[in-house]
């Protein structure tokens, strides 16, 4: 997409906003005493709602469609809200904000027209909020019957869903993240960028099948087209290449990765950096050997190291703990800790990897932690 085409699609994006903010405002004033205060509270009031539905009606059509076109679905975020599912029950976490107001984490199941199912899920987000948008058109028809209230806080859905809806329908990148309908369209195209994606889906249908990073195709990992360092499939794609090479134990290889995404830390997105240097932690913790490096990215990753306990952040701790604090009671706690997380989680493949990395662990734990009773010593005659 060129910039051109991004800097126009936002100026409609914008001008259709201002177009609708202008029709409520205009139907209001003729059909009501004139009331500025209130009317803007309640519009502010009403667009926070709006656009909680908005968010809302979009994740549902990508789930709805995800499920449809054999996507398995591992988690929504709305906004502050994470919503997944384990052993059958709906759980809901209040996390911090993630860079993005809402998304649906999912994986493929199988590959057969990958592309095809892709562009569908994809496509299928917006349909919920054209269907918001043709409701709330409903009260500029109705002032005759509704009283000031309601109408300012259902009109003013107008401009919030005219906004979801001409910002997921046009293409559109925004800091270096596209929209549905640039995915979409770049699918469509045969575009790098998607051509990546695509890859990156079928390593993640690997997964699902229940192989190990180190037992997918590797030509799926390194037979992909270039893609320039600000593109976030490029990060994706070297995170991909980290596990690969971390798997199959091709040290060398996992550290040049990690070497590569610790020099675009400072150029990629916030959202992203804490994993990079989890992940860089571990390395100094392990095959890098480098206590001080360690010590240092502890330090920088404080924050995001004691709020989240999945496995791959615990099993990071478990490294730093056991290898360079040399605390085997402790580092046994978290490498148990992890291995319950391990247990549950719902893509075989990757359960698979954090397994093998875990037990590697658990195996270089003292004695005492792992259960074992020393022999006893011979005496001495």
């Amino acid at each position: 997409m060129s910039r051109n085409v991004n800097i126009v699609n936002n100026i409609v994006l914008l001008a259709g906003t201002l177009l609708g903010i202008l029709a409520v405002t205009l139907v209001g004033n003729d059909a009501y005493p004139a009331n500025l205060g209130r009317f803007i509270l309640y519009c502010v009031l009403g667009a926070f709602f709006w656009a909680a539905v908005n968010l809302a009606v979009h994740e549902a059509g990508h789930v709805r469609a995800a499920k449809k076109n054999r996507f398995r679905v591992l988690s929504v975020r709305l906004a502050f809200f994470l919503f997944t599912e384990e052993n059958g029950k709906r759980k809901v976490s209040l996390t911090g904000y993630a860079g993005e107001s809402g998304y649906t984490e999912m994986v493929p199941e199988g590959a057969e027209d990958l592309a095809g199912r892709f562009r569908r899920i994809t496509r299928a987000g917006v349909y919920g909020n054209v269907a918001v948008l043709a409701v709330s058109v409903v009260p500029l028809c109705l002032t005759a019957y509704l009283p000031f209230w309601l109408y300012s806080l259902w009109a003013i859905s107008l401009p919030v869903s005219l906004y979801f809806v001409l910002g997921n329908a046009l293409p559109m990148t925004t800091d270096g993240v596209k929209n549905d309908a640039a995915v979409a369209a770049g699918v469509k195209r045969g575009d790098a960028s998607e051509k990546v994606a695509l890859g990156l889906l079928q390593i993640h249908a690997g997964l699902i099948e229940g192989k190990s990073p180190a037992e997918i195709d590797e030509a799926l990992y390194l037979d992909l087209p270039q893609l320039p360092e600000d593109d976030l499939n490029y990060l994706y794609l070297l995170n991909a290449r980290y596990c690969y090479y971390l798997d199959k134990e091709d040290y060398e290889n996992a550290k040049s990765v990690s070497a590569r995404l610790k020099g675009l830390l400072d150029t990629m997105p916030k959202c992203y950096r804490p994993a990079v240097r989890a992940d860089l932690l571990y390395n100094a913790c392990t095959f890098d050997y480098d206590e001080s490096e360690a010590d240092n990215l502890v330090e920088d990753n404080e924050k995001y190291l004691n709020k989240t306990s999945d496995v791959t952040a615990l099993r990071v701790k478990a490294a730093y703990v056991l290898y360079v604090l040399k605390d085997g009671a402790q580092a046994e706690k978290f490498i148990a800790r992890a291995e319950e997380l391990a247990a549950d989680c719902k893509v075989a493949g990757q359960r698979k990897f954090e397994e093998k990395l875990l037990l590697k662990m658990r195996a270089d734990l003292p004695a005492a932690e792992r259960g074992e009773t020393a022999p006893e010593e011979e005496p001495v005659v």
